[in-house]
This record gives structure tokens, C-alpha cells and sequence, in this order.
């Protein structure tokens, strides 16, 4: 285990009971639900929600599909996203490493990955992995900080990216197999406050594209 991976797993421990109030800011639900309108989903659809946290896009998603497979590192996120969603039953949670999720290939219509990728050590493996389980014409879905310089958000919360390159994000997808990307701004921006009491504002991109 990477001490990066170490520190993720610490801070999202300690906060994972404050998490639903500290996430509204970074990421709203009209942002989630336009990134899940764009994926243009069947309603029998069998979908991930990788690095799910307290299931936030999961409880988006589970109204509009057949079943959803919620993925998280965090012990106590996932305890979190279960007493969020207990009343769906159509949603499977699981804790496990990102880098490997425990689903056969080419099982799903559609995978979804919300601010999880800065999070990850390898993010063009984790691309990889995602859609490895995708099945001819699923759709990966990722949303994620544009790069900045705001390095204090290693400092508190764990980033280990400062979000990414669109041009790299490109070649991860490509290099995965998924060549004609639509990559564009998210519906919103990551807001939240420096340590001065600064307003910040991130930009948020999605990445779409169907195998």
C-alpha cells in the first residue's frame, strides 16, 4: 500500500460522517445528474460507481438503472452510503483497492467514476481497469478536478493529484481503447475556501466515451 493511499484512507476515515455536508460544495447534484443524463443509460442497465464514498452518484443512478455495484476503499464511507441507501434494493456496495474491482469483464453497461480518479496512484491503470469491465457499447463516465495549484488539498484532503490535464486524460482513454472521447466542462465547478477564507472555484471536466 502507497503511503498516498495510506493518507486517503486515513482523512476519508475521519471525515466520512461529515462527508455528505463537505461534499455539496465540491460536487452538487445537478452536476451528477447531468454527467448521468449524458451517459444516456438503458433502463435495464447494470452499472459501477467506483470510488463511491458515502454513494452520492449511486443514488442517482439507482432510480434510473437495474442494479448499481458501489465501490470504495474507505470502510467508513461505505458504512455511510449503506445507511444512504438502504431504501434501494437494487444497490450492491463493496469495500476494495480501485485498482482492481471484483466484477468479470465486460459485465457492465456503464461505468461511473466521480472525483476518484485524483485520489488514485495510477490513474491511466485505473482507467484501464474501468473499462476492462465495460461491455461493447457501455460507457465510461468520469468526473474530475481540471489541473490547479492548490497544493494545500494534498495537505487536507489527501489529493494526490492536482487534478489533471485534459491532453493526459485523453491519451488514458485512448491508450485504454476508447478513442473518440467527448471531453468537455462538468455542469458546475469545485468550490470551497482556501486556508486565507479565499473563495476558490476548480473547474470540473467529464470524459465520455462508449467502448
Amino acid at each position: 500500500m502507497t503511503a498516498a493511499k495510506t493518507s486517503s484512507d486515513g482523512y476519508f476515515a475521519e471525515v466520512a460522517q461529515k462527508w455528505d455536508e463537505i461534499r455539496s460544495g465540491y460536487f452538487t447534484e445537478g452536476m451528477r445528474d447531468a454527467a448521468i443524463a449524458q451517459a444516456n443509460l438503458p433502463s435495464d442497465a447494470v452499472v459501477a460507481d467506483i470510488g463511491t464514498g458515502t454513494g452520492f452518484v449511486t443514488e442517482g443512478l439507482a432510480p434510473k438503472v437495474r442494479q448499481v455495484y458501489g465501490f470504495d476503499s474507505s470502510v467508513e464511507m461505505i458504512a455511510v452510503a449503506q445507511k444512504n441507501l438502504a431504501s434501494f434494493n437494487n444497490v450492491t456496495l463493496q469495500v476494495t483497492d480501485g485498482q482492481y474491482i471484483p466484477l468479470p469483464d465486460e459485465s457492465l453497461n456503464g461505468v461511473f467514476a466521480n472525483m476518484y480518479l485524483h485520489h488514485t496512484p495510477d490513474p491511466a491503470a485505473a482507467i484501464q481497469e474501468m473499462t476492462r469491465l465495460l461491455k461493447s457499447g457501455g460507457v465510461l463516465c468520469i468526473t474530475d478536478l481540471d489541473m490547479h495549484t492548490n497544493t494545500w488539498f494534498r495537505e487536507e484532503m489527501a489529493d494526490v493529484w492536482l487534478g489533471f490535464e485534459r491532453t493526459d486524460v485523453r491519451k488514458w482513454y485512448g491508450d485504454a481503447g476508447l478513442t473518440q472521447i467527448m471531453l468537455d466542462c462538468a455542469q458546475g465547478t469545485c468550490d470551497c475556501t482556501g486556508s486565507g477564507g479565499e473563495a476558490i472555484k476548480v473547474t470540473v471536466f467529464i470524459a465520455l466515451e462508449r467502448k
